[in-house]
């Protein structure tokens, strides 16, 4: 389950206030809950933070609640010092981030129209009336930026910062692996797409002459699941949510008008413009994919079959090999190697592999590498991949020598709370503080309560 973090101040910017999408609540008599400086917290603001923390799974219950109102204080306390130290937000980058999230909102609401329908306003009045609040998000996050702007870490502070860790505190970190891959997906077949094409056109000539309806051709035929079942229909999209060849054509109609037939990386398409506001459009349309055969993916293994050999005999590197014939965008870049997307690390837990990759590499020795393998893509298609194992970690306690990484990322981490924590004491010590009495019981990482007994 999710847990509060300390200062996570990240996550509750957003526009409109989480509790608007929540079920219907019992309306509430807002008042100041707490004042830091001229910065005053209302209830509703805590109410927010906490619904927040309730649609993402979490219990809300004292201790959510003191955490809310922590990482409130902490906020307003850095608005007051930004507003101090006279900082200022570019304009440019409030106009920005008001675009991005209006367009959020709107494509999660199905259209402008529609975001103006549920607020009762125009996008105008909407960028208006929010725009001071994200000034102060973006001045926050400035703020905070600035607050940790200054720490730099040494080998020799992860040394020191390891070496304090009790020994049974050290963790313990399971089997890891470092791999790389060279992956072929195969191509239909020239008289493949030749079939696909001509069907398809055939049925853009029937809706185009009224022969055929386009939601049931959609329906019937498109291979798009998320769009056929809704006729075809996309629902409003802003601008770079689909590919650039889509937004391409879906620019170049008019209402109701009827596309060419055109190629993207998923196929052959068509479509039925329905609106078009602004960056943002609606468009019913058909997608017809031209399948591989057997022969296909029977050239591609035959082709990895003589990469291997290549490989084996070292006339070339796995890397090199990766780097001219692979079909993986993103680690032909790497030499093959494949990277982690959350740790952004080449190191990866056995236990979080696929069970595709797992079962292959979990048979294979450092640098060996293994046989073609048939793989099913994530869109459902097949290609071929060949895999090596780089490095194996086996279970271990961290060390400096396997997890220096992850050890100087702690001690990072480390130095930036012991930051926030030096910065929090000095600043709420010549700053004007006070917290409701009903709080009075909440066990606060900083002396926000000294402060609400005695005032500043």
């Amino acid at each position: 389950m999710r847990k509060w973090s300390k200062w996570c101040i990240e996550r509750i910017l957003v526009l409109l206030p989480v509790a608007a999408y929540a079920q219907p609540q019992p309306l509430l008599i807002d008042r100041v809950i707490a004042v830091v400086g001229r910065e005053a917290i209302l209830y509703s603001d805590l109410v927010a933070r906490t619904e927040q923390a309730r649609q993402n799974g979490v219990t809300v219950d004292e201790a959510v609640n003191c955490g809310a109102i922590e990482d409130l204080l902490y906020e307003k306390l850095l608005l007051e010092q930004g507003r101090i130290d006279s900082v200022v937000v570019d304009e440019a980058q409030i106009n920005s981030e008001l675009d991005r999230r209006i367009r959020y909102f709107a494509s999660q609401l199905g259209g402008e129209q529609k975001l103006e329908e549920f607020y009762g306003k125009s996008v105008t009045e909407i960028r208006a009336e929010f725009r001071d609040q994200v000034q102060d998000q973006l001045m926050v996050q400035t703020m905070q930026q600035k607050v940790t702007a200054d720490i730099r870490i040494t080998p020799r502070d992860v040394q020191r910062f390891y070496e304090r860790i009790p020994p049974d505190s050290i963790p313990l970190i399971n089997a890891e692996v470092e791999y790389a891959q060279v992956l072929r997906i195969p191509e239909p077949s020239d008289a493949e797409e030749r079939r696909v094409r001509r069907r398809i056109e055939e049925f853009r000539e029937n809706v185009q002459k009224g022969e055929k309806d386009m939601c049931t051709v959609a329906i019937l035929y498109s291979e798009d699941p998320g769009s056929a079942k809704e006729c075809g229909e996309l629902g409003m999209v802003p601008l770079g949510t689909m590919v650039p060849e889509f937004d391409a054509v879906a620019m170049s109609l008019k209402e109701d008008e009827v596309s060419q037939v055109f190629k993207t990386q998923y196929g052959y398409h068509f479509m039925q413009m329905i609106e078009r506001r602004g960056e943002q459009y609606n468009a019913r349309h058909v997608l017809m994919r031209p399948q591989v055969g057997a022969a296909e993916l029977q050239d591609e293994r035959e082709f990895l079959d003589s990469l291997v050999r290549v490989i084996r005999n070292g006339t070339a590197t796995f890397g090199q090999v990766a780097m001219e014939h692979s079909h993986d965008e993103e680690s032909k870049g790497t030499s093959g190697l494949m990277i982690e997307p959350n740790s952004n690390s080449p190191r990866w837990d056995m236990g979080a592999l696929d069970q595709q990759t797992f079962f292959v590499l979990d048979k294979l020795k450092d640098n060996e590498v293994s046989e073609p393998q048939l793989i099913v893509m994530p869109d459902g298609s097949k290609a071929y991949r060949l895999l090596q194992l780089l490095k194996r970690t086996a279970p271990h306690r961290a060390n400096m020598k396997d997890d220096y990484r992850m050890i100087q990322q702690a001690a990072e981490g480390k130095l930036r709370t012991e930051a926030v924590d030096t910065w929090v004491k000095d600043r709420s010590e010549a700053t004007y503080i006070r917290i409701d009495e009903a709080y009075s019981t909440c066990t606060f990482s900083h002396g926000w309560g000294r402060s609400a007994s005695t005032g500043h």
